[in-house]
């Protein structure tokens, strides 16, 4: 190359270089520029956010409705119904402007003071599957919500337990998932579970959810599916039932299909089950389903999912039967909005498999025996304990106050003068009137105890009326204390 040639390179060079760094500083400046644009506007973008963060949480407390069909909780519903109820009454600016337990509390009619005075609920929860022509309930979960605490507890009961009388003539109906199927299905069928589960635990429960396996394996296909540690590998075969479990050990994607295969799980082609150190058999199944449904939780309720609401209420109410008032259980939606997935503590029932009984065929047939006495011991612990705790908080709340009683008030005086009157006593002194009717004559008024009330409570509420004979009912739900005004009354001056 000749030195004009080398000259004439470098020259290039040169303005190349220029060039370079030119359109570099113009890069520089034009990065400088948008920074400041964006700081100059970041008042606003904050604002935005919080708005953003406040409505995010409003979702997320909806979102909690759906663990009905995961959790099942009775409470979550309610958030779903209340925000049917309000969603067409505020938009989403007055929803920001109030916050989320705000507008609940609005939408609800309710106070405070009215929230920290919920009782606590029990609800027994049944997943639904067909097995072999038979309907059993393979889920059978006993859920209790304490909203003053914010704890939830949930005991697995297992599906091989045994609910006979005789152990010699036991057979395969003495298995208490065969019970839903005995008592005919649907409310009589749930019924008949839950009759057989207060007997196993000593508890008094009122309320049952069935849940339909479609409505799980919906859920978690609307959801993109749930990221969890199978602990096993898992392959069985039933042609009968056109159940194929294949799943591999070890953290996966699970979307629908493969959470039903998680679920029903028990052991291999092989007989080979869970590990004893995680639980075999039933145990092992009841803990894989328990993990499930608190990973399912936590994804249920992140934010990608608030798009996808519309279509996990459908799921939820086409695929849950349940005998609960949902009017009632609206009352809890803005306690829930406080709740954390992590307050859930979970069990199952205590007991060891054992072969005995009677197939039918002179053979025996495996069952699952409660050790009652660690039974009882737990039931005390995950329930009483905590009911106990409720009632004694409760009580240190205003608990004795009138406007803490919910009244049904029913007119037996045959004279809507007299009546009238004693609905405005009971007004004037604050008390709620929840529901008002008519009834057969009577000479008496009654005061009927539904919900276990104080005696000091009812006794107060006596000497409000003037007359009143005490006695205990069964239990209701939107109201403590029935009073039945009878003609007794007619006579009462009040001042």
């Amino acid at each position: 190359m000749s030195r004009r040639e080398k000259r004439e390179q470098e020259e290039r060079e040169a303005k190349e270089r220029k060039k370079r760094e030119k359109e570099e500083k113009k890069a520089e400046k034009k990065a400088e520029n948008k920074k400041e644009r964006k700081d100059k506007k970041e008042p606003k973008n904050k604002k935005g956010k919080k708005k953003s963060n406040i409505f995010v949480r409003i979702i997320k407390t909806i979102l909690k409705v759906l663990l009905i069909l995961i959790l099942l909780i009775i409470l979550l519903l309610g958030c779903l119904v209340g925000w049917l109820g309000f969603k067409y009454d505020w938009n989403f600016k007055n929803m920001v402007k109030g916050g989320a337990k705000e507008i609940a509390l609005m939408a609800t009619g309710q106070t405070e003071e009215d929230i920290a005075n919920l009782a606590p609920i029990y609800c027994l929860v049944l997943g639904v599957s067909t097995d072999e022509g038979n309907i059993l309930t393979d889920t059978i979960i006993l859920c209790a919500y304490y909203p003053k605490t914010q704890e939830v507890s949930m005991l697995s009961i297992p599906r091989d337990t045994f609910v006979g009388k005789s152990e010699v003539t036991a057979g395969g109906y003495d298995k208490i998932n065969a019970s839903y199927q005995r008592g005919g299905g649907g409310d009589a069928g749930a019924t008949k579970v839950l009759n057989e589960v207060e007997k196993l635990t000593g508890l008094d429960i009122n309320n049952y959810l069935v849940v339909k396996n479609e409505g799980l394996i919906k859920t978690v296909d609307a959801i993109g599916g749930v990221d969890f540690n199978v602990p096993i590998n898992m392959n069985y075969d039933d042609n009968g039932q056109d159940l194929h479990i294949h799943l591999t050990k070890g953290l996966q994607k699970i979307d629908g299909d493969k959470a039903e295969q998680l679920l029903r799980f028990r052991h291999n082609n092989d007989g080979t089950t869970y590990p004893s150190e995680y639980g075999d058999n039933d145990i092992g199944r009841m803990r894989t389903q328990r993990e499930f449904i608190m990973e399912t939780a936590k994804q249920i309720l992140q934010a990608k999912n608030i798009t996808k609401i519309n279509q996990l209420i459908e799921i939820v109410f086409s695929n849950v039967e349940t005998n609960m008032d949902m009017n009632y259980v609206m009352k809890y939606s803005p306690a829930v909005i406080d709740f954390d997935v992590s307050a859930i503590e979970t069990a199952y029932v205590p007991g060891a498999s054992a072969l005995f009984g009677n197939n039918g065929m002179g053979g025996k047939v495996w069952f699952y025996r409660a050790d009652k006495t660690a039974t009882k011991k737990l039931v005390q612990e995950m329930f009483t304990f905590k009911q106990q705790k409720s009632e004694a908080d409760s009580n240190e709340t205003a608990v004795l106050k009138p406007e803490y009683i919910k009244l049904q008030v029913l007119n037996a005086t045959g004279d809507d003068t007299s009546f009238e009157k004693v609905k405005d006593r009971l007004k004037n002194k604050g008390y709620k009137i929840e529901d008002i009717g008519t009834t057969t004559i009577s000479k008496t008024t009654k005061v009927i105890n539904r919900n276990e009330k104080k005696e000091e409570v009812v006794d107060e509420l006596v000497n409000t009326l003037g007359y009143g004979n005490i006695s205990k009912g069964k239990k209701a739900l939107d109201y403590d204390i029935t009073i039945i005004v009878g003609q007794d009354m007619n006579q009462v001056v009040y001042e």
